[in-house]
């Protein structure tokens, strides 16, 4: 059996593309079904993509990583612009939330020796600061 360790507490240092934890969000939790905290509204991120459409807005960072050394994690914003992506090693995702109630976090953990595990995470819990 393994298991989903997901944090943003681990990012604190961490050079995010050219922002820090501190400059994205504060307070983020993850409950069992629902992600919790504050996204502040951040302009010229350039770093997080080179499309000036999604240089500005609200993003959520967090780290995951499993138990299981050799597992994929994969990650999708459902009702998002992009298609699911596989974490590199350092396990960090940021993601640009546009729409709270429509939008959700889904992980993905597969392994050779399990069945996939699925967790989806409801964005109802964050609040998209001005």
């Amino acid at each position: 059996m393994i298991s989903l360790l997901v944090d943003s507490n681990v990012l604190i240092s961490e050079d995010l593309l050219g922002k820090y934890i501190n400059d994205l969000q504060s307070n983020i939790v993850l409950g069992t079904d629902t992600i919790y905290g504050t996204l502040y509204n951040v302009t010229d991120y350039t770093g997080f993509s080179s499309d000036t459409a999604e240089q500005s807005g609200h993003y959520l960072v967090f780290h995951c990583e499993s138990t299981d050394n050799n597992a994929t994690i994969k990650v999708q914003l459902i009702n998002g612009l992009h298609d699911e992506v596989t974490l590199d090693d350092d396990g960090i995702i940021i993601i640009r939330i546009t729409d709270k109630a429509s939008q959700k976090v889904k992980i993905t953990v597969s392994g050779d020796e399990y069945d996939d595990i699925i967790k989806v995470y409801n964005l109802t819990g964050l609040t998209l600061a001005d």
